[in-house]
């Protein structure tokens, strides 16, 4: 990734940041905590685009949170994560790594799911 691009990112998560509203919408039996930006949902047909986050209970990996941007499929029921990043904090302020710019395969939303609660949330 050339160096432009990656300042470009750094640069809209740090400044949409100050404007995020972000809202809890799911905490998980093993008690990680999901969190949705209101702020920023973008709706276009039957697609949502909305940042996400968790925060984990416990550390997965070195990472203690996690933050993405992902593309709900009302119709389908599915969704795409389009980037992601991998926190060693729990406020989402120092990347275990860079991030992930590459869209991943779209998978369905299984039931009983903090993706199921945040597409009914999204999709109604």
């Amino acid at each position: 990734m050339n160096l432009k691009k990656l300042l470009l990112i750094l640069l809209l998560t740090f400044s949409c940041n100050t404007m995020a509203e972000w809202v809890e919408y799911s905490t998980r039996a093993n008690g990680d905590v999901y969190f949705f930006d209101k702020a920023r949902v973008q709706k276009n047909g039957n697609l949502v685009n909305v940042w996400n986050r968790i925060r984990y209970k416990t550390s997965v990996m070195a990472a203690s949170s996690y933050q993405s941007l992902i593309k709900i499929d009302c119709s389908e029921y599915s969704e795409t994560t389009l980037q992601s990043t991998f926190y060693t904090d729990k406020n989402w302020t120092t990347p275990a790594m860079a991030t992930n710019t590459r869209e991943k395969p779209k998978v369905s939303i299984k039931a009983n799911s903090a993706s199921q609660r945040l597409a009914d949330i999204l999709c109604q």
